[in-house]
């Protein structure tokens, strides 16, 4: 409960992750869960009815340890730590593709001006068309390693490397 601080719910989702890094995200009367370090999987829970979440169904194939999953419209998307990226149907859990982008992955996704951003510890930024086929828009890359997510604030772009904070704008 946000205003006493006392638990509401808790969900044990088995012996298979530990150290979780990435974050849950909920949307849709959905959450999402990438399991961390272990076993990892992805695992969707419903929100709705009285009392604890209930499970609505698992992935196991290409789950990430560190990047979170993101939630943008009827899909949850998942880039795994060596640079498989997955589109998942939020409801059902059906995979709409798995589509190896090569690099490896520490940072989660972003969605802003209507893209999907993705950061490598390469350096390579990649811009995707959200939905359920595969879709590159572009790619860039900067010097050193991308481990941060990236953040959008207005027009501005901010992404963090191992050796510079890029504001990256559009021109109005």
């Amino acid at each position: 409960d946000p205003e006493s601080g006392k638990e509401r719910w808790k969900v044990a989702y088995g012996d298979l992750g530990f150290s979780n890094v990435a974050k849950p995200v909920a949307g849709g009367g959905r959450l999402f869960l990438a399991t961390g370090f272990g076993k990892t999987e992805l695992v969707a829970y419903s929100l709705e009815g009285p009392g604890a979440p209930q499970e609505i169904w698992r992935q196991k194939k290409a789950i990430p340890r560190m990047p979170s999953p993101i939630l943008v419209g009827p899909n949850v998307y998942v880039v795994n730590d060596s640079g498989v990226l997955s589109c998942f149907d939020a409801a059902t859990g059906e995979a709409h593709y798995q589509e190896r982008i090569g690099g490896n992955f520490a940072s989660s996704p972003l969605y802003a001006d209507g893209k999907l951003y993705l950061g490598s510890q390469e350096g390579v930024t990649l811009v995707l068309a959200p939905g359920p086929v595969y879709q590159k828009l572009g790619e860039s890359t900067l010097d050193g390693a991308i481990m941060a997510s990236p953040a959008a604030v207005g027009r501005a772009l901010y992404v963090r490397t191992e050796h510079a904070l890029y504001r990256l704008e559009k021109k109005p």
